[in-house]
């Protein structure tokens, strides 16, 4: 099959192996800004003897009630471990911002975040599904660091629960496992736990979307409930992280093939009208306040800037002074044009932007460490040198682990599937992410699944070692 063929494992293994790379030679530069220290490295050590049970798990040796207490456990207790860490200190960015915009929802004053830099006030700045949900939070238990800390642990376990599922729908259910326990413990994602901040929703919301799409291999044809577990997820995604919007059809793509054109077309004409009504009150709210249809932010113009002018890395930067105290709707159509113009002028400029923008997004994990720099009053140079060789030697082992196992995938349970919805990923990727802003944490979408090929990597490796025999064979099939 072309999709799943020797080209496209070829190129997946090439791919992995460049950012392996690129993580390994960036490291000098990494240690200049964050510096490193000897307590990083016994950190990084207590996390291998952590991330080490994904062996056992991938022999099958911990399942049932007893993998689900020990998951949830270590998971809590390691993200409410960071709390102390960040308490009396105040964030700047997205985690300040959501929760103003929840606070003021709270305060009946609805989604509005005034960007005193820019002089505007932003009504469709962010999406609204995160806002609303911390907006629950907060009518509920406060917007405490601790409540907020909470919220994250449940999200995150219950997006465990859907590794699992998906492992076990591909037919290596001890891979899931072994998957899920990696991602409880990610130290990205860990260190992430006390802030307000989207991306734990969105990984919950793009697993949902993936078992409802891949739920078409095992039934011979979809109804409305179908249809509601495919469209309700696919829109509250587009609402949390209108970046992936198109996810779901690049997802549908990669198994239009395996599942046929008039099925998935079908399928996803259903679920396209739940997902319009769910969609629905938000355009609304967008066409009173704007007079013109919004159907996710008004930030695509500016997105697209950032991403792609003479100065653009890939993350985010002050938008332009001439933006300034422009209405909200016009200072992005004026920032896209800007950022056209500059693409047709700079086509060469444009292809090496992007590809710079992808290994670095890739290659380095670093945000977490920026997130704490931009805390108040600041904390001591020590805890970025202590988190530093954990981050990125973490990353590295992931990327080279995921690269070997991509062989092994293959051959294996449901391994074909899982590598059409890493081509999906690669699709979502490069026809259309890398166009945008594009740092690392848009590439924590296909996270997941990149931790499901490693869990695939250790369940091939355990059946070799314990049936020597038999895994030779395996191996050579």
């Amino acid at each position: 099959m072309i999709l799943t063929g020797r080209l496209a494992l070829g190129a997946g293994r090439v791919l992995l192996a460049l950012l392996a790379c690129y993580a390994v030679v960036t490291m000098p530069s990494l240690i200049a800004r964050w510096g490193v220290s000897a307590a990083g490295a016994g950190l990084l050590g207590c996390w291998l003897a952590l991330a080490a049970l994904a062996w056992p798990i991938a022999g099958g040796a911990l399942r049932g009630r007893m993998f689900w207490a020990v998951l949830v456990v270590v998971a809590a207790a390691l993200r409410i471990g960071i709390v102390p860490l960040v308490l009396q200190h105040q964030p700047i960015g997205d985690p300040l911002i959501y929760r103003q915009l929840a606070a003021s929802l709270l305060a009946g004053n609805g989604l509005i975040v005034h960007d005193a830099a820019m002089a505007i006030d932003f009504h469709a700045l962010f999406p609204p599904a995160y806002p609303l949900l911390l907006a629950g939070i907060g009518a509920t238990a406060g917007l405490s660091v601790m409540a907020i800390c909470v919220s994250n642990i449940l999200i995150d376990c219950l997006t465990a629960v859907l590794i699992v599922r998906l492992g076990e729908r591909l037919g290596e259910g001890e891979a899931g496992r072994a998957a899920a326990w990696l991602f409880a413990i990610w130290p990205g994602f860990v260190l992430a736990a006390p802030f307000a901040q989207k991306e734990s929703l969105m990984l919950l919301l793009v697993l949902a979307v993936v078992l409802a799409l891949f739920g078409m291999r095992d039934r011979p044809r979809e109804g409305w409930g179908d249809a509601l577990a495919l469209g309700l997820p696919s829109a509250l995604l587009a609402l949390t992280q209108p970046g992936l919007a198109v996810f779901p059809a690049a997802l549908g793509l990669v198994l239009v093939d395996r599942v046929g054109w008039r099925r998935l077309a079908s399928y996803g004409a259903r679920a396209g009208l739940v997902a319009v009504a769910v969609m629905a009150p938000w355009w609304v709210r967008n066409g009173i306040v704007f007079h013109h249809f919004v159907p996710l932010t008004s930030t695509g113009g500016l997105s697209l800037w950032i991403g792609n002018n003479p100065q653009a890395t890939g993350n985010w930067m002050p938008l332009p002074t001439m933006l300034h105290g422009l209405p909200e709707l016009e200072a992005s159509v004026r920032a896209g044009a800007m950022a056209v113009g500059w693409i047709t002028s700079h086509p060469l400029d444009f292809v090496r932007l992007s590809a710079t923008k992808l290994v670095r997004a890739g290659g380095i994990e670093q945000f977490a460490l920026v997130r704490f720099e931009g805390l108040a009053p600041a904390l001591l140079a020590t805890v970025y040198s202590t988190l530093l060789p954990l981050l990125q030697i973490t990353l590295l082992l992931l990327l080279a682990g995921a690269g070997a196992a991509i062989g092994q995938v293959r051959r294996m349970a449901g391994g074909p599937w899982l590598l059409r919805l890493l081509l999906g990923c690669a699709l979502q990727i490069f026809g259309l992410g890398l166009w945008f802003e594009f740092g690392e944490r848009h590439r924590y979408f296909a996270m997941p699944l990149l931790l499901l090929a490693v869990g695939y990597g250790l369940v091939a490796i355990r059946r070799m070692v314990d049936r020597p025999a038999g895994g030779a064979q395996f191996a050579a099939a």
